[in-house]
């Protein structure tokens, strides 16, 4: 049991009139009534202690933090910046009311307690994959789709890691020119298969001879043009960026070409894309337009070495963009994208939805 006593919680008097959030319906309203039961799911992982990172410096809301391992995990205590709180079991048996709760514990988890969380009330943002195609659980970026959050008051699904960046390109092109078809290869880090990722390329960077686990090849020093589970023809997270980049667009019968390859880098999804317009294309008018879409952040100066990098990229929020040119003719245009993948790419897309959600309720 928690001690109440003991939480690290300023009283009501210190926190009237304390600014909470970005969002600045969130300044006007007295902080006391803001306090939110938050619970995270899958908290010792890579993109559970990501969100912890997110959450305090976007000063969410937090009252209460109510944190969550794996259904076999032992109790233990974790120190967060929100203080000391109990890493507990997932127990049907004694269900906690929340109002926030983010889940990054795979597809298990959430196809056992994410509509479990909803029903008793919660905003439920979930990362796994379980959601992705369920009519009912909006698959968001805040930055292309926010108006298919409404009505929502149950599930929302956070696209994958490789996905976001990529959607967060080519919505603001596709108001203009209108998306034909598009090719990717994205070049993704270890950290994208968790914790057991950046594990196994630490291990065989240090040591030549250590045999593949996480992976189905050795990653050090190495590329894998394979991700995920798949059919032999393509990848699983080929399949992801197909599926969700036509759902969050709207755009269902676009022609999508994906090559997913595991690169040796800890941070930072890089993709290459090759996209095709219905008009003709300007890229300085390109790069104006990437330069005011929201969260996007322009880099495009190549002979002067300006342009992103996973390296770059690490421990911000923005999508990054680069090497901005046209391609195949007047309708075609090629760019260059990278982002972090624990924080825009999982944690930083979650909190912004959560974000979303407040006001929408507020509103």
């Amino acid at each position: 049991m928690i001690d109440e006593t003991e939480k690290t919680i300023p009283t009501d008097q210190t926190l009237v009139g304390v600014n909470q959030s970005s969002f600045l319906f969130m300044d006007e309203v007295p902080t006391q009534k803001l306090r939110l039961k938050v619970g995270i799911v899958g908290i010792t992982g890579i993109v559970g202690k990501t969100l912890l990172e997110v959450l305090k410096e976007r000063n969410f809301p937090v009252g209460e933090l109510h944190t969550f391992n794996s259904f076999q995990s032992n109790e233990h205590w974790l120190e967060t910046p929100f203080g000391l709180a109990p890493v507990m079991h997932l127990n049907p048996r004694k269900p906690i009311d929340l109002d926030c709760v983010f889940m990054a514990a795979g597809t298990e988890a959430a196809k056992s307690w994410g509509l479990r969380f909803a029903r008793r009330g919660a905003i439920v943002i979930d990362k796994s994959s379980y959601f992705r195609n369920k009519r009912y659980a909006p698959l968001i970026v805040p930055e292309v789709n926010l108006n298919d959050l409404m009505p929502n008051k149950g599930v929302i699904s956070n696209p994958n890691c490789a996905t976001i960046p990529v959607v967060q390109a080519l919505k603001p092109l596709h108001d203009i020119y209108k998306l034909r078809d598009f090719t990717a290869v994205t070049f993704q880090s270890v950290s994208g298969a968790g914790r057991n990722g950046v594990d196994a390329l630490v291990r065989e960077m240090e040591n030549h001879e250590e045999s593949s686990s996480t992976f189905s090849h050795r990653i050090a020093n190495n590329v894998i043009p394979y991700i995920g589970g798949g059919d032999g023809v393509m990848s699983g997270e080929e399949r992801k960026m197909i599926f969700e980049t036509r759902r969050i667009l709207n755009l269902p019968r676009l022609p999508i070409r994906v090559t997913s390859v595991r690169v040796p880098t800890i941070v930072g999804h890089a993709i290459a894309i090759h996209a095709s317009f219905s008009k003709s294309v300007s890229v300085s008018e390109v790069r104006e337009i990437l330069s005011s879409a929201p969260g996007i952040k322009v880099l495009d100066d190549p002979p002067n070495g300006d342009y992103p990098t996973p390296i770059d990229v690490e421990g911000k929020d923005e999508t990054y963009v680069g090497r901005i040119r046209r391609d195949r003719g007047q309708q075609g245009l090629a760019l260059w994208v990278v982002v972090d993948n624990l924080r825009k790419g999982a944690a930083t897309n979650a909190v912004q939805i959560a974000e979303a959600m407040l006001e929408n309720r507020s509103a």
